[in-house]
């Protein structure tokens, strides 16, 4: 299947998953990695796919780039082999940034659909191994919105860092920018700061509070805003212990549309 058959799939996909986030043929995990962290943490992120239906399905993985310093760190999205889940039955990808796209010390967003419209469940978890061998991390899961979204509980002290991330799956026209505002409230709802994440592709970014200067934020919530409301995208906030490297990930949920 040609890259551009499986992105037309998408378009098609994104509208019918708008309506409920219920189940459907395709959804999207906002972030995935394979990189170092901070406390000598190393993160890698599992998807788990289900087939509810009572027939085998054919699935695909898109990798989606990080966009960073004001471009996507790869060329255009990624796309997998064509891979089968057993009727009632479940796939496991495990480290899926490497096993199946090749990368290292890469983040970015997944989109998985099934190549004929059966609906899939959809699950990820991004962790690391602590000194004890045993692991510790966050289930990733995206919450599809338009125009505006919000997140509560964003800390960013001595205790805790927070980040606030985006995943556009659909490009913007030719030569043109979608721009999204993340304004950042204190439990009072006074404002902190606000700041400008630019998208010139497809594909996630991810922002420290600190960098869009909320250096000290005891309790707080994050909005996020698209300049264009028609765009459908995903969006988070990631809560991180500043000792231990343990995080708690929080959707942006939108309006009931």
């Amino acid at each position: 299947m040609r890259i551009s058959v499986v992105f037309a799939l998408i378009l098609l996909v994104v509208p019918m998953a708008a309506v409920a986030q219920g189940i459907g043929p395709g959804g999207a995990v906002p972030a995935v990695a394979n990189l170092p962290g901070l406390a000598g943490t190393f993160w890698q992120s599992d998807v788990i796919i289900h087939n509810p239906g009572e027939t085998q399905i054919s699935v695909r993985l898109l990798l989606f780039p990080e966009i960073r310093d004001g471009g996507p760190v790869f060329d255009d999205w990624l796309t997998s082999d064509s891979m089968t889940v057993p009727a009632l039955g479940q796939l496991t990808v495990s480290n899926v940034v490497q096993s199946v796209f090749g990368m290292i010390d890469t983040k970015g967003a997944l989109s998985v659909i099934s190549e004929d419209y059966s609906p899939i469940v959809i699950g990820s978890r991004t962790y690391t191994f602590g000194d004890d061998g045993g692991s510790y991390g966050q289930e990733v899961f995206g919450i599809m919105v338009s125009d505006r979204a919000w997140a509560a509980g964003a800390q960013n002290d001595s205790l805790y860092r927070t980040n606030v991330g985006v995943f556009l799956p659909a490009p913007p026209a030719q030569g043109s920018l979608i721009d999204f505002e993340v304004i950042v409230r204190d439990s009072t709802g006074t404002e902190i700061t606000r700041g400008t994440m630019p998208f010139p592709a497809a594909g996630m970014q991810q922002r420290s509070l600190s960098s869009l200067g909320a250096d000290l934020l005891l309790d707080g919530s994050v909005e996020v805003i698209c300049s264009d409301p028609s765009y459908f995208w995903f969006g988070y906030i990631s809560r991180v212990d500043q000792i231990s490297g343990d995080a708690v990930f929080r959707p942006l949920r939108g309006m009931a549309f």
